[in-house]
């Protein structure tokens, strides 16, 4: 048996006994414990923990000294590594409405990051949830970055109040394919109304945009599309390491798109 055959068995023997892997954690969490202290715990049967406790001695994971066992250090990094193994899947589970739509293979989002992520999705009872959120986020900071794939009008007439009545200064970008939409109708009028105050500014990629991305103080706004351009679901996260990726992301579609002037509209 090879070493990559070897460790998948030892995955293996780990997820068959959610004892065997409740033993590690608490031993992780506490220290040295014994016997009667591990079993009260877990409220199992004598016989399990016994049968446990031998199985993951066996394989040198825990030891026993005076009557208490305690993790070794191959013990320690297996347990640490398999709890991040199961929080990792619980986090794909929970996050699969957008996981399923984002285009992962292009962008390296790294999924433990969102682990404290607020997931809104779309369907019912309500298929419009991740545009309210949107419209929250817009309604409570003072400056606003993202870019579009897909604009609406009554998203539009809310970022118009905002940056009429509020002073919410913008930065968007938005696809080309979006850009004969905001040229024409009450679009255009709302928009240069918009671009007129300084306050909002507007460029154009010439390339469809991958997902909604939206950047304000310290949170950030991802949201996906399915192939009919309906909003499937929108994440929320404050956490650092997805800020800065997500400001990477950004520059780097505003970069290479050109700067709307007030009179195209």
């Amino acid at each position: 048996m090879d070493e990559s055959q070897d460790a998948v068995g030892q995955v293996a023997f780990l997820a068959r006994s959610e004892t065997r892997v409740r033993l590690l954690e608490r031993l992780r969490e506490t220290g040295p414990s014994t016997q009667r202290e591990l079993g009260a715990h877990l409220e199992a049967s004598r016989s399990t923990v016994t049968r446990s406790l031998s199985a993951l001695e066996e394989r040198g994971w825990i030891e026993r000294s005076a009557g208490a066992y305690r993790l070794t250090a191959a013990g320690d990094v297996v347990t640490d590594e398999f709890l991040s193994l199961l929080e990792s899947i619980r986090t794909t589970d929970e996050l699969s409405a957008f996981l399923d739509w984002f285009p992962y293979a292009e962008f390296s989002l790294d999924v433990s990051h969102l682990r404290d992520a607020e997931m809104t999705s779309a369907g019912p009872p309500d298929p419009y949830a991740p545009a309210r959120k949107q419209t929250e986020l817009l309604e409570r900071t003072d400056r606003f970055r993202g870019f579009l794939p897909s604009l609406d009008i009554e998203g539009t007439r809310v970022v118009h109040e905002q940056i009429m009545e509020r002073a919410l200064e913008a930065e968007i970008v938005v696809s080309g394919d979006a850009e004969a939409t905001i040229e024409s109708g009450e679009y255009a009028e709302l928009f240069r109304e918009q671009v007129s105050t300084g306050r909002l500014t507007v460029s154009v990629v010439e390339e469809t945009l991958p997902f909604y991305l939206g950047l304000a103080d310290d949170v950030v706004q991802i949201g996906v599309e399915d192939d009919e351009g309906f909003p499937r679901a929108l994440l929320e996260t404050t956490n650092e390491s997805v800020r800065e990726w997500a400001a990477a992301v950004y520059e780097r579609y505003r970069d290479r798109a050109r700067t709307k002037p007030v009179d195209e509209f």
